[in-house]
């Protein structure tokens, strides 16, 4: 059964099936986090909106990890999954000092934000939250790139090809904005990031073409006024 079967309105199917995918991605370890620890973080953030009266408990949430998360761990993904305009410099300064390290900061950051995407996705059509999968057995990777260093970003991050090496070429292409590159401490965050964008947002090799349509029924500049709207109300500093 497709992921959004129940819906009443129609999906469209390169949406349906990146959402699948990465629900299914979440059966096996990341970067820094184990399957149970990364379903514990998305259950995590699931609750605090529950509490904020911001997303509806399904009859049927899924598996749920037995994974206790640290006390600085609940407070980002809390953070994050209800008031993200919040999070500043000294918030992030303050989660390292007490036990975070900057990698892990980062795969809490990309996978909250994408799976309260899909929560508010479901939400938007007026379905129960999807369920969430099983965990799988394995160790995460702990593999940190070598390029990242401090730019711009709280966090180390990616420079662009030349500087920032083989993996930026593989990662970014060409050029990436600092907006795209934030994620790079964990490249498959933002791989996941960036192929999720490329679908529901506009594939990239198209940005700077005004005229072109991604979206049926909504034109360039419809689409860019939606999404300033909805990061004014959200308070989005970009």
């Amino acid at each position: 059964m497709s992921l959004y079967a129940d819906s009443s309105y129609p999906v469209i199917t390169a949406i349906e099936n990146i959402h699948a995918d990465q629900f299914d991605q979440l059966r096996a370890p990341g970067t820094w986090g184990t399957s149970k620890q990364r379903l514990a973080i998305i259950n995590e953030a699931r609750q605090s909106a529950y509490r904020a009266g911001t997303l509806e408990k399904p009859i049927n949430p899924g598996i749920v990890s037995d994974f206790e998360l640290s006390g600085v761990a609940r407070r980002v993904v809390g953070r994050l999954a209800v008031s993200p305009k919040d999070m500043d410099q000294q918030f992030y300064n303050e989660a390292i000092e007490d036990g975070l390290s900057d990698a892990q900061y980062v795969e809490i950051v990309g996978l909250v934000s994408r799976f309260m995407c899909f929560d508010v996705f479901a939400r938007g059509i007026d379905i129960p939250l999807r369920p969430l999968p099983s965990a799988n057995s394995g160790l995460p990777s702990e593999k940190r790139p070598k390029e990242a260093v401090v730019e711009k970003a709280w966090v180390p991050t990616i420079p662009n090809f030349p500087e920032g090496g083989e993996i930026s070429r593989v990662l970014f292409g060409p050029w990436q904005p600092y907006i795209m590159r934030g994620l790079s401490l964990v490249p498959e965050e933002f791989s996941a990031h960036f192929n999720l964008e490329e679908i529901q947002y506009m594939p990239s090799a198209h940005f700077l073409e005004f005229d072109y349509q991604h979206h049926e029924g909504l034109t360039r500049p419809q689409v860019e006024i939606v999404a300033a709207r909805v990061s004014a109300l959200n308070e989005c500093f970009y």
